[in-house]
């Protein structure tokens, strides 16, 4: 194999991802975060063949190799997230609340309804390989 072989190999999985995430962001564009009623997320699932909404597309939270739904205090979150610019949470670890928040980033960075050159902040703590982990969580997010 020459160099110019192994460059267009390169060039052609590069688009073939590029392909890839052009199909994801077609899908999760304008999909809604979550689908809070129960009957309606079931059928919403079954008339679009499991697209239902942003959290199917990417696949649902796992935790101990356990699939985990959206929980009550998650849609409270995510309604003062819509009411509100600003939002601090005191939490306590492992109660999925930073696996929700960095969804609902992915989500809103995918939504047609977030404005163009838009930031999100995220305040993480002293520690930069936390930092680093939920930078590489947020970047993993995909089936």
């Amino acid at each position: 194999m020459t160099f110019k072989d192994l460059q267009k190999l390169v060039r052609q999985s590069q688009s073939g991802l590029e392909q890839q995430q052009s199909q994801l962001l077609q899908r999760l564009k304008n999909k809604p975060f979550w689908i809070w009623n129960q009957n309606q997320h079931k059928e919403r699932d079954i008339t679009n063949k499991g697209d239902c909404c942003f959290n199917h597309i990417i696949g649902l939270p796992q935790k101990d190799g356990h699939t985990m739904p959206l929980l009550p205090y998650q849609r409270t979150i995510y309604e003062a997230l819509q009411d509100h610019k600003h939002l601090w949470i005191l939490k306590s670890r492992g109660i999925g609340c930073t696996e929700f928040l960095l969804r609902y980033i992915a989500w809103y960075c995918t939504s047609a309804i977030l404005p163009q050159n838009s930031r999100v902040c995220v305040v993480v703590g002293p520690r930069i390989d936390l930092t680093e982990d939920l930078i590489a969580r947020f970047r993993n997010k995909r089936n």
